[in-house]
């Protein structure tokens, strides 16, 4: 098996009902991927929901204000990602499917049965909704043990064949997000066996990824576990801190907001609630310690500090979280 660095996160949400999620590192596939049928219960039209995809193939289904469980996906292999759009449809990136290919699976509002599937064959990591114009953008990793290089891959519309984008030293793709506007922020790791995260920018129009600096980490970038968009700055998710950043051509650094969980564990792959196009309220992270039980911390935004609220139940090292705000 491949022993490769990969980043969890995130996805990232859809616009304004849904920002985009964060990201965590990676070995390999799981070997015991989920078992049984999808199921979704009845009456989630009206619900806000929370999707937390899993180490063991699945996808849990919770209600985001109550935090139960109304349902499960499954017959993934390694659900890496995910991110939703603005009438509330997730996507899932599966990075293993079909003998190590990938797919991204596009699930309705609440449904169990995916309405579209995307044979994506070059590793699918993360994953972003372009609220302007509702083309999907897609994290690639590509085949670290070959150094195979990955790629963003861009579907116009979430369909059809996409436009990739790489790097000329061949960088590995892990997150991704858009803006309210458009624009697309990414991060990957720089070539074969290395640790350390670079940083790309695609302004809105753009047809070249753009190499960036981001301020705030003098000796190198290392293991970032995220991107999001809070409605206001990007966010950049690095060990318990959130790292927010005004971006054009130029990356400027705002402030930094601490989320404080146990000294065995930190947050990772993380997802934005957002109601209206203005700045979160909540931010939820998907948090997987080194002892004890994996966990979904809900925390207070911009305020950081200590989890306001947990979900716990029937989680198995998850790493993709998403929120989809109901039509």
């Amino acid at each position: 098996m491949l022993a490769a660095f990969l980043i969890f996160a995130g996805c990232g949400g859809g616009g304004f009902r849904a920002a985009p999620a964060g990201l965590t590192e990676v070995a390999a596939a799981p070997q015991h991927p989920g078992h049984g049928a999808s199921w979704m219960a009845q009456g989630l039209a009206q619900r806000d929901l929370l999707y937390v995809s899993n180490a063991n193939g699945t996808v849990n289904v919770y209600r985001y204000w109550q935090h139960t469980p109304v349902g499960v996906l499954t017959e993934f292999d390694y659900p890496r990602g995910e991110c939703s759009d603005q009438i509330g449809n997730v996507y899932i990136t599966d990075y293993s499917a079909s003998h190590y290919k990938g797919a991204v699976s596009e699930f309705a509002h609440g449904g169990k049965k995916p309405v579209h599937v995307i044979d994506d064959s070059n590793q699918p990591t993360g994953c972003s909704v372009d609220p302007k114009t509702g083309n999907l953008a897609v994290a690639d990793y590509g085949y670290h043990y070959y150094a195979d290089a990955g790629d963003i891959a861009i579907y116009r519309g979430g369909r059809g064949k996409p436009t990739l984008l790489k790097t000329s030293r061949g960088d590995h793709f892990t997150r991704l997000a858009y803006d309210d506007r458009g624009d697309l922020l990414a991060t990957g790791i720089s070539g074969y066996a290395s640790n350390y995260s670079e940083f790309y920018y695609l302004p809105r129009h753009g047809s070249q990824l753009i190499a960036i600096d981001l301020p705030g980490e003098s000796s190198g970038w290392y293991y970032v576990q995220g991107i999001g968009w809070d409605g206001k700055y990007w966010v950049v998710v690095y060990g318990g801190s959130l790292l927010r950043y005004k971006i054009s051509l130029k990356a400027e650094q705002v402030d930094t907001i601490e989320l404080s969980a146990p000294s065995y564990a930190r947050p990772g792959t993380v997802a934005f609630y957002r109601k209206t196009k203005g700045l979160a309220t909540q931010v939820v992270a998907a948090v997987n310690p080194s002892r004890g039980s994996s966990a979904v911390e809900y925390w207070k935004y911009p305020a950081g500090g200590s989890p306001i609220d947990q979900i716990t139940q029937d989680l198995y090292k998850p790493s993709g979280v998403a929120i989809s705000l109901h039509p």
